[in-house]
Order: C-alpha cells, then structure tokens, then sequence
C-alpha cells in the first residue's frame, strides 16, 4: 500500500493579480513617474499599491483593455486586416495581460467612422444621435455580420483573449439604438458571435431587453457588461441612477442574473473614480453591489483611485472574480514506477466568479533528473463561488521516470509564457507553481 502524506497549506488574505479578473492595466500611470495627474489634469500625490507595484495611484493588472475600429481592419470590402489586433494583443501579452476585446462599428467623429468604402455607399448620416449609419435602411446589418464572422475565425480560442464584448450598434459598440432594430437583425448579428465564438468567453451589453432575450434563447453561455458602474445620480440627480434604477432591475428583469456561472460580467466606470469621490457617492455601496452581481473585472478608464479609498479597493480586489485556496492536499509519498500516484484536494473559490478560460490545472514532478508534467482532467471552471470543491485524481508514473526523490508541484498554467500561471491565495509559490512536498519514485 502506498504511503499517504497529508499538507495543509497556508492560506494568505493579501491581494493576488490574476489574468482576466481585477481592474484593466493602467499603463499610462505605470513605469517611472516624476508627476501624477487626476482625470481633471490635477496633480496629486503619488502612491503605490504595493511596494513593488508598477502601476501608481492605481492597482496593478493583469488585464487589458483591446479596441479596434471597424473602419481600421476591413478598409476594402470584404478584405479584413487583422493585423492592428494582433500588435494590440502582442502589447497586452507584453504587459504580463490578457485582454478583454471590443470592434466596434464606429464613434462619433469623422475619424472613426463606418469604412470609407461603406461611406461612399451610403452617404447619409441619420438623426438618431448613436448611429452613424441606418441598420434599417442599409446593409449594415449584413457588412457588420461578415466583419464579426471574420473576427470569430481568427480569434476564438485564442489564449491571450480572457473575453469579447458583443457589439451590435451604435457608437463605440455601447448599443444606442438597438431598441430600434426589428428583431431579425439583432438575431444576425448575434448569430454571428455565437457560432463563431466557441471557446472564448462572451459578455453582451445590458442594454435592451429585446437583444439579451434573443441571446438567452439560443441557451448560450454569454455573460454581460455595463458601462456606468458608479453613478449614483450624475444623469437626474436622485430621481434616477444607474446603481439604483436601472442595473438591480435589469439583471433580473432581463434573466441575466446566473449569467456570471458560465461567462464573465464586466464593469465600466461612469465617468471616474475621482469624480464618485468628488461627487460624494457611497464607494462601499458600490463595491458592495458589484460583488453582488458577480464581477470579474472592472474598467477604471486608466485614471487614478483616490488615495481615501485605497484600502476599500485593495478590499474589492480581493473579492472580484476568483480567488482559489486550497485548503487539504493528500498525496502518495512512496510509489514505484508503473503504478498510479493518488492525490486529492480540497479547494474553495473565495472570489465571487469562476474562471471562465480553459486554464489547466497541472501536477509536476521535479528533481535532479528533470521535470515530469501530468495534466489534471479537472475543468476548474466549474468551480463556483461559496461551494466546497473536491479534487481527486490519479496519474500514472511511466517508465521514462528515473528513480529518485521529487518535489510534487501543482499549478494552473494559462500556456502564455509571459502572462503566466495562475497564482493561488497560498503560501509557497514559485515560478508560477507550489510545492506540495516531496514523493519517492522507487524501481517496479
């Protein structure tokens, strides 16, 4: 009988970065900074998260924000020159990040427009103020669908891609008008996504309910996105916000409210951090509301957080998205080549989302006489907040392991080099894996 040897790691409560969840990198605050402005052009005083942080005034991140215009890809009809992507991916993995993606169809200047070869066809501008071209009266419906189709061949699956927001119309891609679209319209561009969209994560945007329904009945795992976590009453004063009036009734109204089980909800600050802070909003409020909703990562704008704050936020980081302590790990110590070595463990998601991407959860043997990988069989993406998780599995030790004493690693590899594995909330990491003890490789 094999001998069994049971660890119990050491839990630690400080803030982890992890791919995919926390705050979008703010790289114009990160390198050497003799000087720290405000989003209002204030200079303020510069502070670090941690003391070996590389971002200032902001929490360090490792994900990134990807936004690339229709008109900058597809300048020729039908030719799609992805390249543009790629270098912003490229920057993003540079950064240690994956990236949330967003094409969008246009903006509101004549510099990010629809194509120039769409223009020609269709000079007219409308009146909705969100739409630089009819979807109703054009074919922008079928351009559009082509350009998302050509998008979803290119990238699903692609590791350093955490999620893709779903972008039907209007500027930015942020759905102005979409409640005047006739529902086959919306079903073609949605159609769109979702078939060519198989591995890599999906959020709509929480705007209407009519394109959240359409997405709903194709039971497809998409998750949501708003853009204006924060405003407590910047539109109508107290008669109507976005945290109180519109986002609790519409996750539920709209069905939306277990979408965060399968895919990621991502927040967009309304206007600023600073200018909550100035405007005297209830910061503990809303960290407090978007735990509640599930949120796996949040968009500050690149902009400082209030020095006041600070602790709340380390708080918030803390919490958002997942975070995995593994608390019991039993493992054979003494096995002999060609038999099986036995481990279980117990983990506990204490975040408040799962990890949406097929990351691998990995045991390795390590010694003098080389590095022996076994891939786990385990989808942690069915680890759910507030659940007890049990992991128990087998790995065969095959002939081409040399006798001799080995450290037994676990980790998670995301299988990009330089954003790496996924850090635990346990002591002992290193180089991205965690030492669980020693086992004994003996001749059959």
């Amino acid at each position: 009988m094999n001998k069994k040897n049971t660890i119990y790691p050491t839990i630690i409560d400080t803030a982890i970065i992890n791919p995919g969840i926390g705050f979008i990198a703010a790289p114009e605050l990160m390198g050497s900074k003799e000087k720290v402005y405000d989003n209002r052009g204030n200079e303020v005083e510069k502070y670090k998260f941690t003391e070996d942080s590389r971002t200032y005034n902001h929490p360090d991140s490792k994900v990134y924000f990807c936004s690339v215009g229709w008109r900058q890809i597809e300048r020729e009809k039908g030719l799609y020159d992805w390249k543009l992507l790629e270098d912003k991916l490229e920057y993003a993995k540079s950064l240690g990040c994956t990236a949330v993606v967003r094409c969008s169809p246009y903006a509101l200047n004549e510099e990010e427009d629809i194509p120039g070869w769409f223009r020609k066809e269709c000079p007219h501008e409308p009146e909705f103020p969100f739409w630089r071209v009819d979807p109703n009266t054009t074919p922008y419906i079928e351009y559009w669908s082509n350009f998302i189709r050509d998008f979803a061949k290119h990238f699903d699956g692609n590791p350093i891609i955490s999620s893709v927001d779903m972008t039907i119309v209007g500027a930015w891609g942020e759905g102005g008008g979409t409640e005047f679209l006739d529902e086959e319209a919306i079903k073609k561009v949605t159609d769109a996504y979702l078939d060519g969209f198989k591995i890599t994560p999906l959020q709509a945007l929480l705007h209407d309910p009519l394109s959240v329904k359409i997405i709903k009945e194709r039971k497809a795992k998409v998750g949501f996105r708003v853009d204006c976590l924060g405003d407590m009453g910047g539109f109508h004063g107290e008669k109507w916000s976005h945290m109180l009036d519109f986002y609790p009734q519409n996750i539920q109204n709209f069905n939306m409210g277990s979408a965060w089980e399968k895919a990621p909800v991502l927040f967009e600050a309304c206007w600023h951090m600073n200018d909550w802070y100035y405007q005297g909003w209830d910061i503990d409020y809303i960290i407090k509301e978007s735990l509640k909703w599930h949120i796996s990562s949040f968009n500050s704008k690149g902009t400082t957080v209030p020095e006041p704050w600070k602790e709340k936020v380390e708080g918030w980081i803390q919490k958002m998205g997942y975070r995995f302590e593994l608390r019991k790990f039993t493992y054979d110590s003494l096995i002999k080549k060609g038999q099986y070595i036995h481990i279980s463990g117990l983990w506990a998601n204490v975040g408040v989302a799962p990890v949406y991407n097929p990351y691998t959860l990995v045991v390795r043997l390590v010694g003098e006489k080389g590095v022996h990988t076994f891939k786990s069989r385990e989808d942690i993406r069915g680890w759910l907040p507030d659940m007890d998780i049990l992991w128990e599995e087998s790995f065969l030790i095959p002939d081409n392991v040399l006798e001799g004493t080995y450290n037994l690693e676990i980790g998670i590899e995301t299988g990009v080099d330089k954003i790496g594995n996924i850090k635990l909330a346990i002591a002992g990491e290193k180089n991205g894996y965690y030492q669980m003890g020693k086992i004994l490789i003996e001749r059959d």
